[in-house]
């Protein structure tokens, strides 16, 4: 049975379908909600209304994408609105060119000098990023999202995308850099 066909069997009131999909979604929609907000609660809260978004949906299986990505993107867009509520995230154009700005100083570091790090240091390198790059960046490692997608997600250019993504990756790169000194 495949995960739209749970989801459809879900709609129609059927609960062992909704939980068997409620456990498969949770882990990764969790992962990439607490890598964008970086708070239990808030992340807990978003997948819940996330959930509540997909029950009451209206996708079919032909718009090209699985389930889970489908999902993913509901969750991805909760987690937006959540940090524009909290004036985390600004979509204006000024804002974006701002930070464009403020991180154009930082240098990629060369392979050879990538080294493993623990979780612990990932997790506060992650969390020194600014909101924007904080949300491309998860998108394309937890939901697998094309620069198109975080372009559509955060309602910019694809360029725009391409370079917010660049930025994510060199200002994590930098931050892991200065965890090892």
């Amino acid at each position: 049975m495949t995960d739209w066909t749970l989801w459809y069997r879900a709609c129609q009131g059927h609960k062992p379908s909704a939980t068997a999909l409620v456990h498969s979604l949770t882990p990764q929609a969790h992962a990439l909600a607490m890598q964008l907000l970086r708070k239990t609660e808030d992340a807990q809260d978003v997948v819940q209304e996330s959930f509540l978004r997909l029950w009451s949906s209206q996708p079919t299986e032909g718009v090209g994408a699985k389930l889970s990505t489908f999902f993913n993107t509901i969750v991805i867009n909760r987690c937006k609105t959540h940090l524009t509520r909290k004036h985390e995230l600004s979509t204006g154009h000024d804002a974006l060119m701002d930070l464009a700005d403020a991180h154009q100083h930082i240098t990629q570091t060369t392979a050879s000098d990538d080294m493993a790090f623990s979780a612990a240091q990932l997790q506060q390198a992650l969390g020194t990023l600014p909101a924007r790059q904080r949300m491309a960046l998860a998108m394309w490692a937890y939901a697998d999202a094309q620069a198109g997608d975080i372009a559509q997600a955060l309602e910019i250019e694809i360029n725009a995308a391409h370079q917010l993504l660049f930025r994510a990756k060199a200002t994590l790169r930098n931050a892991l850099h200065g965890a090892r000194l």
